[in-house]
């Protein structure tokens, strides 16, 4: 059995925002209250993370306090998606376990030139992949269009039986880029606002509305949103979904069947 943990379902600002007077950041309903982003994948054999996010302490204190991360893999280097990494290292010294951080090769030489210093730690082992495998489940990782802030990873998992993927930063992706993405059993991606009005050229990653026009392409089973901003009342907001479709909150479980 596998259970997905949604640790973190914000953009890179968080929920609530820095000094932001708006109704979501204000109210601070539980549901919308969201930590940057980040996913734990339960299986038999494994945890294993997608990104470390700034808020990694925070989230593995509240939802994975039993359950050491022996696998991270990340999407890109921005900072909502790393800056955890120096606390996931010494966690694996506190636990005396081995833990290793998988990415492409161009994502895993930013990270190393970022934190040089972690070249160092006997426990921690960096891996510069687009394909790794790990129990039952082949991952690969699929270069997409992260618009404005450049280009980020989408990270699919094949078992038997079984596909999903998870694509948190894109953008006005090709048909070559949604190949990968498309017929799933589950697709969670990103959409920062419901219906972002911005010029494209100065987005990074799709609205709720625009991924519901794509649905006859995707054509997945089932679809979860993540990398909520402000803009996402959850509650309010569901209202207006397919049946197939859902928003993700922090410390949501889902189970793959």
């Amino acid at each position: 059995m596998t259970k997905l943990q949604f640790l973190g379902t914000s953009d890179a600002k968080g929920v609530p925002r820095i000094l932001c007077g708006c109704k979501v950041c204000t109210e601070q309903k539980e549901i919308n209250i969201r930590t940057r982003p980040s996913l734990a994948i339960h299986t038999d054999e494994e945890t294993i993370l997608i990104d470390l996010s700034p808020d990694y302490r925070t989230q593995c204190l509240r939802y994975l306090n039993e359950n050491m991360v022996s696998t991270v893999l990340l999407t890109h280097a921005h900072n909502d998606h790393i800056t955890g990494l120096g606390d996931y290292s010494d966690a694996l010294f506190g636990y005396g376990v081995k833990g290793t951080v998988v990415s492409p090769p161009d994502i895993i030489d930013i990270v190393i030139g970022r934190y040089p210093y972690l070249q160092n730690r006997e426990l921690l082992e960096f891996a510069g992949k687009s394909l790794w495998k790990t129990g039952e489940y082949t991952i690969t990782f699929h270069r997409v269009n992260h618009g404005h802030n450049g280009y980020s990873y989408g990270i699919k998992f094949m078992k038997e039986g079984f596909c999903f993927a998870y694509v948190s930063d894109a953008i006005n992706l090709t048909s070559e880029e949604l190949e990968p993405f498309v017929h799933l059993d589950l697709l969670i991606i990103g959409t920062s606002f419901w219906d972002e009005q911005a010029p494209l050229h100065t987005r990074s990653v799709y609205s709720t509305k625009e991924v519901m026009e794509m649905d006859e392409v995707l054509q997945a089973k089932q679809i979860i949103f993540t990398h909520l901003s402000h803009d996402i009342d959850v509650e309010m907001r569901s209202q207006q979904l397919p049946s197939h479709m859902m928003f993700a909150y922090d410390g949501m479980q889902y189970e793959l069947n």
